[in-house]
């Protein structure tokens, strides 16, 4: 902007100081609402993410430890600890898939509710769908796998001295 105002400067002595702008500065007050509100979407998403592996956590969590019986015969009886993490992360995913096929049912619905606020691309983008599910995948894998771990942990003796 700098050398563009003085050599317009010279050819318009009168010109005021500021007259020149570069385009992004002009454009950005027209862009601001609309930065905040995806900036204020990806919150409240990764807000929902966070909620719902937590929420992921404390059911495998709990489903682990009322199972805590059946996992120390299970190892008593020759099992191995990978063997009760798999058996973790199944029922985990199990559950979690439920929830994702509810979502995209629900996406799949209510998305002509939501066109209007995307900017060039549709609520039913099978590349940004695919993205979701996979961000939504590896988030619960990450929220199964600790419950899973501690399962997989369970004492045999312990479970056959309950009998």
């Amino acid at each position: 902007v700098a050398p563009l105002t003085a050599l317009l400067k010279t050819v318009e002595p009168d010109l005021p100081d500021g007259a020149v702008h570069t385009v992004p500065s002009l454009l950005d007050s027209d862009f601001r609402a609309w930065r905040l509100g995806t900036a204020l979407f990806a919150m409240f998403g990764g807000l929902a993410l966070l909620v719902a592996m937590v929420g992921l956590y404390s059911v495998v969590a709990f489903d682990g430890a009322q199972r805590t019986h059946e996992f120390g015969i299970r190892v008593a009886l020759g099992a191995g600890g990978w063997n009760i993490v798999g058996l973790m992360l199944r029922q985990g995913l199990r559950y979690g898939a439920m929830g994702m096929v509810l979502g995209l049912g629900l996406v799949l619905v209510t998305g002509r509710l939501l066109a209007p606020q995307l900017f060039h691309t549709s609520p039913r983008d099978p590349v940004v769908l695919c993205a979701v599910g996979v961000l939504l995948l590896a988030s619960m894998i990450a929220a199964c796998v600790v419950p899973a771990r501690s399962a997989a942990g369970a004492d045999p003796r312990i479970a056959l001295q309950a009998d």
